[in-house]
């Protein structure tokens, strides 16, 4: 009686710490998973580092990134895990017999498990950061473009207003017989022509604005974007900066992609290394009590046994070829990684120290002669030397080389994100 009493009280017990570890269990992330929050009050202009701050708040695959990584947590857990164990009972005439069982992975299986379990997680976490770096250099990108769309709009009104003041010239010249009316038509024809590339200009802003509030998932936000992409300090000339093959020893560490493809490598060792062990059998160990009665007497004893699979035919031989493989792919796939980050690394340096140098050159010798273009196309004009066509022409080609200049600025800081990029040197998206 005393024997029976001790099984069904383990019985008891294994069940009953099953139901705690079961009621002891909450989902990750549980508290973020509710009401939305309202909509947040998004300011009506701000700089780039507070617009990305704003990305890492409310962007909904960074938000769900904390929950996902509580997943990873999870399945962490599952491995850690042992099997449940197992009740039976039967009854024959005569007789009746309850135990329990229990397999026993004697061989490290759950320790191995757990290890593959973080790595794996390890190696997700990785990838989130490289995704986290691509959206939030995206919403750099987009952001520039909106700052961009804005001085090419201001520089359009501001050309607006001096074509409407030649147009004022150009009237007080034909009242006083001056000109002819063929000078005013053509000045009211080239009015009509910027006023539809201003629409064009305003369209195009309200475009990027919408692509700003796209990335936050607030569509009625219209942001004012703040700065400038001219850089602020002083440029150092090429021969100061380090070299190529420096730049690339530095970044190696810092790049996310190179940890994601490291991180898989590691991984994918691992789990070669498990699914070897798993091949090892797993011992199930059972403890029951037997009862009955025979020519009238009663009768009653326990029993231990052990039972344990014989790997003759499967000895998991396509799941470790499987996992070697997949070792394999990840070992050739950090080598691509390492060679494409250093190409990319090679031509942002390049396009960046070409793009720098024309940049400098359009402003020392191009950008400081369109002020003194226009006023002598004006005074030109005035006195009767060139024709309307002329002064016209003069005014477009101011125009035209402003925004020539603006969209140079424009790809001259998308090649220096690109090369900071490639470094792993992006402090506005570090952290």
């Amino acid at each position: 009686m005393k024997s029976i009493k001790t099984i069904a009280a383990a019985v008891a017990l294994m069940a009953a710490g099953a139901c705690l570890a079961a009621d002891s269990v909450e989902a990750p992330g549980a508290a973020a998973v509710g009401p939305q929050a309202s909509a947040p009050r998004l300011p009506p202009s701000l700089g780039l580092v507070e617009f990305l701050s704003l990305v890492r708040n409310y962007n909904p695959a960074l938000r769900a990134m904390p929950l996902q990584q509580g997943m990873d947590q999870a399945d962490v857990r599952t491995a850690s895990t042992w099997a449940n164990p197992s009740v039976h009972y039967g009854r024959k005439p005569d007789e009746k017999e309850f135990g329990v069982e229990q397999p026993l992975p004697i061989f490290g299986q759950i320790s191995m498990r757990t290890e593959a379990a973080r790595l794996a997680a390890a190696a997700a976490q990785a990838d989130r950061a490289a995704q986290t770096q691509d959206i939030l250099s995206q919403a750099a990108q987009r952001f520039a473009t909106l700052l961009v769309a804005q001085e090419k709009l201001a520089a359009k009104q501001q050309s607006m207003e001096q074509l409407e003041q030649a147009a004022k010239v150009v009237r007080g010249q034909i009242e006083l017989g001056a000109r002819s009316k063929y000078d005013g038509a053509r000045v009211d024809l080239q009015l009509a022509q910027l006023q539809a590339q201003l629409e064009q200009q305003e369209s195009e802003v309200l475009a990027a604005r919408s692509a700003l509030a796209e990335l936050l998932a607030q569509p009625h936000w219209a942001p004012k974007a703040l700065g400038s992409l001219l850089p602020v300090t002083t440029v150092k000339p090429a021969s100061e900066e380090p070299s190529l093959e420096s730049m690339w020893q530095s970044a190696q560490p810092l790049l996310p992609q190179l940890q994601a493809a490291h991180a898989k490598v590691v991984q994918t060792e691992q789990f070669t290394r498990q699914q070897a062990r798993e091949a090892l059998p797993t011992p199930t160990v059972g403890v029951s009590r037997v009862r009955g009665r025979t020519d009238g007497s009663r009768y009653g004893y326990n029993q231990v046994g052990i039972s344990v699979e014989l790997p003759l035919f499967d000895r998991k031989q396509g799941a470790v070829a499987h996992a070697q493989l997949a070792h394999d792919q990840a070992v050739l796939e950090e080598d691509a990684a390492q060679q494409l980050a250093r190409q990319r690394l090679q031509q942002a340096l390049s396009q960046r120290n070409l793009l720098r140098k024309t940049l400098q050159t359009y402003e020392s010798r191009g950008l400081t002669q369109l002020a003194p273009l226009r006023q002598m196309a004006q005074d030109s004009y005035r006195l009767g030397q060139s024709s309307i066509l002329e002064w016209l022409d003069a005014m477009g080609s101011v125009a035209e080389h402003q925004q020539e200049y603006l969209d140079l600025t424009l790809r001259v800081w998308q090649a220096q994100w690109e090369l900071d990029a490639a470094r792993g040197q992006l402090p506005l998206i570090g952290g």
